[in-house]
């Protein structure tokens, strides 16, 4: 393998990719059903949500208030903002339950009061719910990037309600299917499981304030979870994917100690997914691995994970460490010192050093940087948890190690949007 001076995760000039990208705010914010989406911003910044929309098939839910120099300079956009909505309530055909009004960087600059805003519009109409949320990507290094903060104005829309035997599962933007064990095991004591991805309604998704716990499945959404703690009276358990089986056990033992139900019956779903994970390992032999953090919440972990198992890792393709990913870099700089590990966004991949390498490629980064003919297009976990989540796992290693793929056709399918 060539060798690739890309390990250094400090700031610096950065090199993005066209796999670069994925599920953005737009794409998020639709999770919120009978939602309207209103751009304010100037138009260079605005066609970010407009290529947004139309990949992510929701356009006809997003409107755009474009804004320029004058209205900047003047701060007249502030009053655009409120005969833009009165115009756009005339022309929907049905108003929607919630809007949520973006912004651009430009008024973290000029310190614009949103709030104000937000109650003359919810004065004006009190059946709308009005949320202002953040497009600036200059917050990206802050405690409140985007992603954080539109979340925590998405569940804030959910009311202080009596609580009942239920459970959200809370940051996972593709819905769990109820294949997972989770629903199953939770079933058995009556207990049912909830996503924003599987409502249909404003009224159905409000019906998360009634849970007695969230599950926490990506740390995007604690400030959304602490918020919901504090203000809905609902406890939050830290949750996070993992493709380790030991890791699934004690999620599942502490999940039973947390609602008090006594022990959960896990076994046979363990056994189902230690066999998959064997049948893959039979079939794929010592093909060589490239892992890329926005197929995985936590990269290092599953290549740990799967180089415990028995799979021959060779690459590990990381923006950064997160800190709870940091005992499993750790381990594999250890234990494992042939792996190579490389910053996606380190400028040296546009000299592609790592063109050439065959890899079996989980995520389109390692599939772009490495040229390779075998990719899973999986980004975010996509749905996967538990013991069912790593059976399945194995089920598309398998697949993507059986045919070949042309990666660039699964950007332009994916639709990603920088």
């Amino acid at each position: 393998m060539s060798g690739c001076c890309c390990t250094d995760f400090s700031k610096t000039l950065q090199y993005v990719s066209p796999s670069h990208g994925g599920w953005g705010v737009i794409r998020v914010a639709a999770l919120v059903p009978e939602s309207h989406l209103l751009f304010v911003a100037p138009s260079a910044c605005g066609r970010h949500g407009a290529l947004g929309g139309i990949e992510a098939g929701i356009k006809e839910r997003i409107s755009y208030l474009y804004i320029d120099e004058s209205d900047i300079v003047s701060g007249n956009y502030e009053n655009l903002i409120f005969d833009s909505v009165e115009e756009l309530f005339d022309f929907l055909e049905i108003k929607p339950k919630v809007l949520f009004v973006f912004v651009s960087c430009i008024d973290d600059l000029l310190g614009t009061d949103n709030d104000a805003i937000i109650a003359a519009l919810s004065s004006r109409h009190p059946d709308v719910a009005f949320r202002t949320c953040h497009m600036n990507p200059m917050s990206m290094d802050t405690p409140n990037p985007p992603g954080v903060t539109l979340l925590d104005a998405m569940y804030s829309l959910l009311p202080k309600q009596q609580k009942e035997k239920r459970v959200n599962l809370v940051g996972n933007n593709a819905a769990i299917p109820r294949s997972c064990e989770l629903f199953a095991l939770l079933k058995k004591h009556d207990y049912d499981v909830c996503q924003i991805g599987e409502c249909t309604s404003f009224e159905e998704f409000q019906t998360l304030g009634s849970a007695c716990l969230n599950l926490l499945l990506r740390p995007v959404a604690k400030k959304a979870c602490k918020r919901m703690e504090s203000a809905l009276g609902i406890p939050v358990m830290q949750s996070f994917i993992t493709y380790r089986l030991d890791e699934v056990c004690a999620f599942y033992d502490a999940l039973s100690k947390k609602l008090d139900i006594g022990q959960l019956d896990y076994a046979q779903y363990r056994t189902h997914a230690q066999q998959k994970i064997e049948e893959a390992k039979r079939a794929l032999g010592d093909t060589p691995i490239a892992v890329d953090y926005q197929a995985v919440l936590l990269p290092f972990n599953f290549a740990r994970a799967l180089i415990e198992y028995g799979f021959n890792v060779q690459l590990v393709v990381a923006k950064e460490c997160i800190a709870m990913d940091m005992e499993h870099k750790l381990w594999i700089e250890t234990h494992c010192p042939h792996v190579q590990i490389v910053n996606a966004m380190h400028y040296d991949h546009i000299k592609y050093q790592l063109r050439g390498n065959d890899f079996l490629c989980v995520g389109f980064d390692a599939g772009y940087l490495t040229g390779s003919m075998h990719v899973s297009p999986l980004m975010d976990d996509d749905a996967l948890f538990g013991f069912d989540g790593i059976a399945k796992m194995m089920d598309e290693l398998l697949r993507a190690a059986a045919q070949e793929s042309d990666v660039h056709k699964l950007i332009a399918d994916a639709g990603l949007v920088i």
